[in-house]
């Protein structure tokens, strides 16, 4: 038997998470801090990389005390994409840009005119053409627009390149996380694609190499090494986006098994096969080769309960209490309908432009019924996004996995479980991506191979659907699903006069 300890990191864009594990799979200690999202513009959302990295290195000297010894390896998962430029001493020459900004609008359109559209864009790269899927086109826009930092930058990589850079003063990025750039056709995962590097107007010499999330990026440099009163040398994983992550510590490794992350954002994701996507998912590499992810990515899901305590009934101080209102209200919310489009969105529509809507009120609409339809709301959207998918590769589990904040709430796990018409399973671990991450990093240090990893399958609450709550979202999901397509048009517009553009 092996023996030591994993460490698995877990990077988003609330909070960094380090995780102590044993090589069996055992959570010894666990360490975070929190992470703040800046929003220099309305457009725009980054993080700075350089505090991310000072609280990471915090937390691993508390972490690993009493276990120094018995470190075998370190690995990685991170919110998807976050933009970091490199100077020439792997320090990140400007804020990092993480997947909320959309200032690259403009410079996406551009890049779909050459491709001559977006269903053609869609077909050569395997993904729509937004802000979040096409890094690329922020790169032409930092060009453009910050042309003395464009100057600086020695290489471009993600936040895994960054954080494993300052660890070992290696560079490299994985395909997961790749396959967000525009410079990668998904279904060809092992490298950048030359054509689109150079359609994007991209100097290849500035991509890091592409290697497999379970790849050793290099070994922790001994100056780190020292300060973390740690071996040198201990293998580091550069991991992987953090679905994709999570999607392997769960096991996806069959077409059609499926998991939902409840966050911030919410993702419901499909494995598959083949590279057969829908447009109306993100997709990308498997940590696993072979296969393949398509995730339904809903941009503010849990960000629209945040919104509801921090912007909207600020005298409330917990998601509980929102949801003890919200039960005095209805099914169906007494009318209302939300359509959750706070920072644009992603699955099903990819449109920047798109903005959240409350539609019903009336004069007797209360609060309890305006918290209702939110929650409804987040429901209803995924109800939609994985309709699409069941429908496309004719994917219907028994079960769907749930991890994240949002998997705790009775109410969130109970309107998900009705809107999909399947039964739910928490799982117990909070820990799904970090441990992700640590197994990556045990297969680079030879610990595991890909087909020996303990994967996670103890579960929590089990949520089975109720019949007149089935009843009530499928007789309802007409009036969501024609919100947006009646509104688009008006969204544009709106959209347009808010950021001072002219038709």
């Amino acid at each position: 038997m092996v023996r030591g300890v994993i460490i698995g990191i877990d990077a988003g864009t609330s909070k960094i998470k380090t995780s102590l594990f044993t090589v069996q799979g055992t959570l010894l200690r666990e360490l975070s801090a929190d992470v703040t999202l800046m929003y220099p513009a309305h457009d725009r959302a980054e993080i700075d990389v350089e505090v991310m990295f000072a609280n990471l290195f915090k937390l691993l000297t508390e972490l690993v005390v009493g276990y120094e010894k018995e470190v075998q390896a370190i690995g990685f998962s991170v919110a998807t994409p976050t933009l970091v430029l490199f100077g020439r001493g792997l320090e990140a020459v400007r804020p990092g840009i993480v997947y909320l900004d959309n200032r690259s609008v403009a410079e996406v359109e551009k890049a779909v005119k050459k491709f001559g559209g977006p269903t053609k864009y869609f077909e050569r790269v395997g993904n729509n053409p937004s802000p979040s899927t096409c890094v690329a086109a922020t790169l032409n826009w930092l060009r453009d627009n910050e042309p003395e930092v464009w100057a600086e930058t020695y290489k471009i990589g993600f936040l895994n390149t960054y954080l494993a850079a300052q660890l070992t003063g290696q560079l490299a990025v994985d395909p997961t996380v790749a396959s967000y750039s525009g410079l990668m056709d998904v279904r060809k995962p092992d490298g950048w694609d030359k054509e689109l590097v150079e359609l994007f107007g991209i100097d290849p010499e500035i991509l890091p190499e592409v290697i497999p999330s379970y790849s050793k990026v290099g070994g922790l440099f001994q100056s780190m090494a020292d300060a973390l009163k740690l071996p040198a040398g201990i293998p580091v994983a550069l991991g992987g986006a953090d679905t994709a992550v999570t999607s392997f510590a769960l096991g996806l490794r069959n077409h059609g098994d499926t998991f939902q992350s409840m966050g911030t954002s919410e993702v419901i994701t499909f494995c598959l096969d083949k590279p057969n996507f829908s447009p109306a998912f993100m997709n990308r590499s498997h940590v696993i080769p072979g296969l393949w992810l398509s995730h339904g990515a809903m941009s503010t899901a849990g960000g629209a309960i945040g919104w509801l305590l921090k912007s909207m009934f600020t005298e409330f101080t917990s998601e509980l209490e929102l949801e003890e209102l919200a039960d005095i209200s209805p099914r169906g919310a007494n009318g209302v309908v939300f359509l959750p489009y706070l920072c644009g969105e992603r699955s099903p529509i990819f449109d920047p432009r798109a903005s959240g809507v409350l539609f019903g009120l009336t004069i007797t609409t209360c609060k309890a019924d305006i918290i209702r339809a939110v929650y409804e709301g987040v429901a209803y959207g995924m109800q939609q996004i994985y309709n699409i998918g069941s429908a496309k590769w004719g994917i219907k589990p028994k079960f769907i996995k749930c991890v994240g904040g949002a998997s705790k709430s009775a109410m969130a796990v109970r309107f998900r479980a009705d809107a999909l018409a399947t039964e739910f399973r928490t799982i117990e671990s909070d820990s799904t991506a970090s441990y992700g991450a640590a197994l990556l990093g045990a297969i680079a240090a030879g610990i595991f191979t890909l087909d020996e990893v303990p994967y996670l399958t103890t579960y929590g609450k089990v949520v089975k659907p109720n019949v007149n709550g089935i009843a009530h979202f499928n007789k309802h999901q007409e009036i969501y699903n024609n919100l947006y397509p009646n509104l688009k048009e008006l969204m544009q517009l709106h959209y347009s006069f808010s950021n001072g553009e002219t038709k």
